[in-house]
């Protein structure tokens, strides 16, 4: 009875040592958190219901609201970033501030425009550009990051 208790014991704990090496990649990628330290890019959902793009290492989340726009700024690793600051071009019109509220950036937008032109300046980071077409359009450009205080053009995302 007792060599039966062993190779029970023994057959238990080679499948608990199975289970464990099955899951250690997961594990470390951080899957099942969506917030891992080791698994950059992997979580490119829109958290917010908008628009997610990523530029180097960050992503750059755009809501639409009735009569506001609003920009998430996060690291690779999806912690929010609050930058030093940030504008929004409507069209042609000049830019404006966009104002950190809680967690994010907000903006009052037009009723009608067919583009916007965000960008973003983190404090020990490139500056930011992403140019969104309104709610709804096909086309989606965006730059960055780019050198401090460079002017470029946009260029499409493939």
């Amino acid at each position: 009875m007792t060599s039966r208790v062993h190779e029970v014991v023994a057959q238990a704990g080679a499948w608990i040592a199975g289970a464990l090496l099955f899951a250690l990649p997961f594990l470390q990628s951080g899957l099942g958190d969506g917030h891992s330290t080791g698994a950059l890019h992997m979580d490119h959902a829109a958290r917010h219901g908008g628009t997610l793009r990523m530029l180097g290492n960050y992503h750059l989340e755009v809501v639409e609201r009735d009569q506001t726009v609003e920009l998430y700024v996060s690291d690779a690793e999806r912690r929010p970033l609050r930058p030093r600051d940030a504008t929004i071009a409507f069209d042609d019109s000049a830019a404006q501030p966009l104002a950190w509220s809680s967690y994010r950036l907000v903006a009052a937008r037009p009723a009608h425009y067919d583009w916007a032109d965000y960008r973003v300046n983190l404090s020990d980071a490139p500056l930011l550009t992403i140019r969104l077409p309104a709610e709804g359009a096909v086309s989606r450009q965006a730059t960055g990051p780019a050198p401090r205080n460079q002017a470029y053009p946009s260029a499409p995302i493939p």
